[in-house]
């Protein structure tokens, strides 16, 4: 299945230029591979990646991108869950943060870790459905706003994954308003 994602991804990124932000839609039955497949697509097309993790912690995301060969070498991981349970690993390309609500350290990290290499960088965020089952809606369309604009400025793309169905449709709109595609997988 994780390679008809990826056919599928390719076919629907293609055309697609690697600074361009993209809301991808799918069902919480596959949420998971499709972001594993989103991350296995983008670390071969750019230098470095940036994940905002929400519904993984540090140590399972780096097990699940080794079994699916993505070089995590390349990958510097914002995890918003460990912290919170006491699960602290020492790692180069991690960094624990409060929690999914802690809007503001997420935005700062992001920007700390985005430079807008030659050869490209992206960020990934595996779940903007939790993201604003943790936070208030409005102020989350201000953060992503925020993010993506900066995101804009140094010339880096994005992906953005949401679960159908389970999202305000008014901030569904306002945060696809900011992206320059949206896709259903």
């Amino acid at each position: 299945m994780m390679m008809d994602l990826i056919k599928n991804l390719k076919k629907q990124l293609n055309d697609i230029p690697n600074n361009y932000i993209v809301l991808i839609e799918t069902s919480s039955d596959q949420s998971l591979e499709l972001s594993t497949a989103v991350v296995k697509y983008l670390s071969a097309k750019h230098d470095k990646g940036i994940i905002v993790s929400v519904n993984r912690p540090y140590t399972n995301l780096v097990d699940i991108y080794k079994k699916n060969n993505i070089d995590v070498s390349k990958m510097f991981i914002l995890d918003c869950i460990s912290k919170n349970q006491n699960a602290v690993i020492n790692a180069k390309n991690v960094t624990f943060l409060d929690g999914v609500s802690a809007l503001t350290d997420i935005s700062l990290s992001i920007n700390e870790h985005m430079n807008g290499s030659k050869g490209g960088q992206f960020v990934f965020f595996d779940s903007i459905t939790t993201m604003l089952i943790h936070n208030n809606p409005y102020i989350f369309t201000r953060f992503i706003h925020n993010v993506l604009t900066k995101m804009r400025l140094k010339g880096v793309g994005g992906l953005l994954i949401s679960v159908k169905g389970n999202s305000n449709n008014e901030i569904r709109a306002e945060i696809a308003q900011l992206c320059d595609r949206v896709i259903t997988i």
